[in-house]
């Protein structure tokens, strides 16, 4: 009994011993309140914690915390965030919330490659949690203007388990206006044949109508573009396309009417005209979209 309440004393004792040296080795005490110093490697916080990395990277997390509530945060600025977040994920790569925050704000206050790599850390780290490769999707169309790289990482963000149906929506939109429609028509077909509810399967053959109607309008409005080349106005027709040789055919309508081109050159369906704005666009739709698609 008096060995066993040793070796606790002796836990205890180590652990508050370790807990003072990762707090000193934060080196806060000689700094403005608002800041911390040099922030340990993960290989020394493991060594030091004696086999309890948690606790060293809940120590980090508490500081990070600190360092983000503090009120004069734009005056110091926020180099030291993702150091302090990168460590504790290290330590524990399973603090969701960690990668959620680091990299809203990081991207927020003008630090999108550190924002990228922690959201996309924290996406392999924790596959089922949608919301972080559905931010580093809003980080790829908003900071870079990558409208495929904001499809891809919205796709991975719909496969999530539990991911709302919005974000297989996201990853429609931005496939096409990144003119990959190609690849949003592959992902939804993926998605219906795993779709396993009446519901889910009608919303997801709404979303491939209107995915199968953007690559084939593509298509036709890039050729659009070459007849217009040639004669500056034009076609009134999508038939005269084949006949000049541009296309090799008007593909049928997905929605089952007929396609025609609009006074503004776009395609659109006689059942269904709505189509995805261009990127930088404020191109309208003259009816509501089909079932299952929403404005982006």
């Amino acid at each position: 009994m008096r060995i066993g309440r040793t070796i606790q004393t002796a836990a205890f004792v180590g652990l508050a011993l370790v807990t003072g040296v990762l707090a000193s080795m934060l080196d806060t005490a000689r700094l403005r309140p608002y800041d911390v110093g040099i922030v340990p490697t993960a290989s020394t916080l493991r060594w030091l914690s004696l086999g309890h990395p948690t606790l060293a990277a809940n120590l980090l997390w508490l500081r990070a915390v600190q360092y983000i509530g503090e009120p004069r945060s734009r005056e110091r600025g926020w180099d030291k965030l993702f150091p302090l977040v990168d460590t504790l994920t290290d330590l524990d790569p399973r603090h969701g919330y960690a990668y959620q925050v680091a990299g809203t704000l990081l991207s927020a206050f003008d630090h999108p490659s550190e924002s990228n790599t922690i959201l996309e850390k924290g996406a392999r780290a924790l596959p089922d949690r949608y919301i972080l490769p559905l931010l580093r999707s809003f980080n790829a169309f908003y900071n870079d203007d990558d409208w495929e790289a904001a499809g891809r990482f919205a796709a991975i963000a719909s496969r999530a388990k539990d991911a709302p149906p919005h974000t297989r929506h996201y990853a429609l939109a931005f496939y096409v206006k990144g003119q990959r429609a190609d690849a949003a028509v592959d992902f939804l077909e993926q998605s219906l044949s795993e779709a396993r509810d009446p519901e889910t399967r009608k919303a997801v053959e709404g979303q491939l109508l209107q995915a199968r109607l953007e690559r084939d309008a593509a298509r036709l409005e890039a050729a659009v573009k070459s007849w217009r080349e040639r004669y500056v106005v034009g076609p009134l027709f999508l038939q005269q396309l084949v006949s000049e040789g541009l296309v090799a055919a008007v593909p049928p309508d997905p929605n089952g009417g007929e396609l025609y081109l609009d006074g503004e050159g776009r395609v659109r369906s006689t059942v269904n005209p709505y189509r995805f704005a261009l990127p930088g666009k404020t191109l309208q739709a003259t009816r509501k979209p089909a079932s299952g698609v929403t404005p982006p």
